[in-house]
Order: C-alpha cells, then structure tokens, then sequence
C-alpha cells in the first residue's frame, strides 16, 4: 500500500471514554458504551487512544474515546481533555486487519528522519462498521496518530 506520511500539530480534543484493558480486536464489542453514555452527541471521529500494547499477544491498555461536549450517564464512562500533540499521521483505507502496514510506514519514516515515537498513539475511525451494519472493510477510512519528539 503506498501511504503519504503527513506532519500534524493536533489540536486538544474533548472526549467522553472509558478505559479498556484487553484483546485489542475486542475492544469494539463494549465501545458502543461511550455512545450511549452520552446518547450519540458526537462531534468527531471516534478514537482508539492505545496507552500500551502489546505486540505479540494483541492486549492493549487503551482509552476509548469519543469527541463531544455531551456529559455522559453511565458506568465507567468519563471526559477528559486529550492534549495537544504533534504526529506523524497516515491514512490507512481498508480493513483492519492490514493496519499493521501503516505501522510500519510510521516506523520506516520515524527512523529515517530521527523521530522519538511517544506513547500513547490513536486510531482515529474516520470510516468504519456503523453500530448495525458492518460496512465494507475495504472502504474503512482509519488514521493513525503517532505522537512525535526529535532526536
């Protein structure tokens, strides 16, 4: 897949989340909760905000986290301001069984040009399976965020 690697400054977002601590491919099953906590008042694309992950049994610390100004009801679920960041940002189109390209162009491109990769790193769903119909993966629009330092 050929990606363009994109510099970002991104702004503070206001989310409602909860957190998660599991299998990374499981973590869409209790992420309607944030929805519904805060009744769908969105006002961004839902994100991924990975804390921790580990690469080799796929369990991950992560906040899922919905942009909204909305004051959420329901159990664990939380806002926060996510801070200002600077990332090295690509757009990945598929499913997400192949994100693991676009981690590598962030590698690739990070170690070439002397930047510090810094935790935590977000999957921002632009498009995805909607909460009733699973969409076609092939046309999921995800962006990953890596927060960024120099060397």
């Amino acid at each position: 897949m050929n990606y363009q690697i994109v510099l970002k400054d991104i702004e503070p977002i206001h989310v409602a989340y909860m957190k998660y601590v599991g299998v990374v491919t499981e973590a869409n099953k209790v992420f309607p909760h944030v929805f519904k906590a805060i009744m769908g008042k969105t006002n961004g694309a839902p994100l991924f905000n990975y804390l921790s992950l580990n690469k080799e049994t796929k369990i991950g610390e992560m906040e899922l986290c919905v942009p909204t100004n909305a004051t959420p009801t329901g159990n664990g679920i939380e806002t926060k301001q996510l801070p200002r960041i600077k990332a090295i940002c690509v757009t990945h189109i598929g499913p997400y069984e192949t994100l693991s390209l676009a981690y590598e162009c962030i590698n690739d491109f990070a170690k070439q040009n002397k930047f510090i990769l810094v935790p935590p790193f977000r999957e921002v769903f632009i498009k995805g399976p909607g909460m009733l119909l699973k969409g076609n993966p092939s046309k999921y629009i995800t962006e990953i965020q890596f927060p960024i330092m120099e060397e």
